[in-house]
């Protein structure tokens, strides 16, 4: 599933230290409960254990898989030692130890750490785990290229990414050639973005393209001609794959000091990819530009490539994205200029496609059992809102959500995933009157409950209406 793939991928390209043994207990548990083949293992019982409900009557009574309490365990006796400066009373130590060694020998017994796939793990060797998750080799995604299974072909894409030719394809693809209208068009941001990279010492830039716009990929090709053409400037540019690592900020470094360090002195540097950047970046005085396209691919990731944007600044490097307008970025870039285009209501299939991508790493998922009843709000909320907004209405999250007795939280969620689509804006809600002579609203509206509740009314209610309409 793209969600377990996903962790995985973060789990493997992240630092040691990044991820809690428990967390990774729970999401292995996870993965091991819903595959079929591993019900009927041994090992199944390193990770679930079958009770009965006790709330249910013998009638109705259900079968209940909750977390095997002996290894989740080792996760409160973990948090009790390194909150306790790592002391525990000497006869305690002893029967967590005698404990701890049992278990290891039901592992063994049970062969939980053997391998009968014929495919090899960085992770385990040896039928012994290695205690590093980290992928030190980027190399090593070969090995679960190999297998047959999504995680595989997302293995392949991540392996692609690694070899030379993807950085001559990402060329081939920028040589696009523009016709005069489409030229014009570009002109005004393109000029505007050229002045914001001369006239400063570093920023973050946002070209923001509809997402119907079907000149997009066009734009971006425009706008690197016209950055490679500025003086003393070297250019790393690309785009994003919703699949992969390319949206990842330690994938965007790697490539930066490549491009920096062009005779190999920082290639097998120990140092973590921040500090090599720190002294690669001292040994040029050129201007630098990062230039991203379909900025909006795997957003909320941890490791999405705007988490660094603090990197890149004090790095002096500029970045420059083009994509969808998502409010989320309104704290990471400084500048931003949209391209025009008229506004459009997505199609079933476009809704789809927005809905995943900003739920993929953010959450709900669709492929947990425990999120599917969230997810299907959200899929009913999008669907009657875009209805609504077919037949030209202006639509107020409050009283939409009201109307229709959703939560709200959900309606603001439907309508950040709308956001690069339509027109957004805030209005203030409806004022009420206070009778000059009972000193009590003489007609309610939305205000007077919150006025009410305020107990007084010389506060200005700075809350507004969050709107959307074509």
């Amino acid at each position: 599933k793209e969600v377990y793939n996903d962790y995985l991928v973060q789990l493997f390209t992240s630092t040691n230290n990044d991820h809690n043994a428990g967390p990774i207990y729970r999401w292995a548990a996870n993965m091991v409960k819903e595959c079929p083949r591993l019900v009927s293992r041994p090992i199944y019982g390193f990770f679930w254990e079958v009770r009965q409900d006790s709330m249910k009557n013998e009638v109705g009574s259900e079968q209940q898989s909750i977390v095997l309490s002996q290894v989740n365990r080792l996760g409160e006796l973990r948090n009790r030692v390194m909150h306790g400066f790592f002391v525990l009373p000497p006869e305690e130590n002893r029967r967590e130890a005698d404990f701890i060694g049992e278990l290891l020998i039901s592992a063994q017994e049970a062969g939980l750490w053997e391998l009968s796939t014929g495919h090899e793990f960085h992770f385990l060797q040896k039928g012994q785990f290695t205690g590093i998750f980290k992928l030190n080799d980027i190399n090593l995604w070969k090995l679960y290229s190999k297998f047959s299974s999504p995680f595989g072909q997302l293995a392949l894409r991540i392996a692609q990414e690694q070899a030379p030719d993807f950085w001559l394809n990402e060329e081939k693809a920028l040589g696009m050639e523009i016709d005069q209208e489409r030229s014009l068009r570009f002109r005004a941001p393109i000029e505007v973005l050229t002045n914001f990279v001369k006239n400063r010492d570093q920023g973050a830039f946002a070209l923001w393209v509809h997402p119907k716009d079907r000149d997009a990929d066009a734009f971006f090709s425009e706008i690197r001609d016209s950055l490679t053409a500025i003086t003393d400037t070297r250019i790393v540019a690309y785009g994003l794959h919703e699949l992969g690592i390319s949206f990842t900020g330690d994938f965007l470094l790697r490539r930066i000091i490549s491009v920096l360090d062009s005779d190999g002195k920082f290639a097998k540097s120990d140092k973590k990819l921040v500090d090599v950047l720190k002294a690669v970046r001292l040994s040029t005085t050129d201007r630098v530009v990062v230039l991203i396209n379909r900025v909006h691919l795997a957003l909320f990731s941890t490791q999405h490539i705007t988490r660094i944007h603090n990197v890149l600044f004090e790095n002096r490097i500029f970045l420059v994205a083009v994509g969808h307008h998502y409010e989320y970025f309104n704290s990471i870039f400084n500048a931003s200029y949209k391209l025009e285009h008229s506004t459009g209501i997505p199609s079933a299939d476009e809704a789809k496609v927005a809905l995943r991508n900003y739920l993929r790493f953010k959450g709900p998922s669709y492929e947990r059992a425990e999120d599917r009843s969230d997810v299907q709000m959200l899929e009913e909320i999008l669907q009657k809102l875009t209805m609504e907004l077919s037949r030209g209405k202006e639509i107020y999250a409050r009283r939409f959500a009201d109307e229709n007795q959703y939560d709200v939280e959900f309606v603001h969620e439907i309508f950040a995933v709308l956001h690069p689509w339509l027109r957004s804006a805030r209005k203030p809600f409806e004022e009420d009157q206070v009778d000059e002579l009972y000193g009590f609203p003489s007609v309610m509206t939305e205000v007077t409950p919150i006025y009410l509740a305020l107990g007084r009314r010389d506060l200005k209610l700075e809350y507004q209406h969050k709107t959307l309409s074509l």
